[in-house]
């Protein structure tokens, strides 16, 4: 995250990365909506998570939740 501006990409976009998340959307998907978190995903071996320790340990609050998260 760059002055407001997010690049999300499934690809290398060839240039360095602040954070790698590699995860099914499966996985993803529940996050998102509010079904399981980052933390149990991750222990789970279900998500990895690379790269810049704070924005890794911030990701759950960042990235927010579905407005039909329960």
């Amino acid at each position: 995250v760059e002055g407001g501006v997010v690049d999300l990409c499934n690809f290398n976009p060839g240039y360095d990365l602040d954070l790698l998340v590699k995860s099914s959307l499966r996985s993803m998907t529940a996050i998102w909506m509010g079904l399981t978190t980052i933390k149990k995903e991750s222990d789970g071996g279900l998500l990895e998570i690379e790269g810049d320790p704070a924005l890794a340990r911030s990701m759950q609050q960042w990235l927010g939740l579905s407005a039909f998260a329960h």
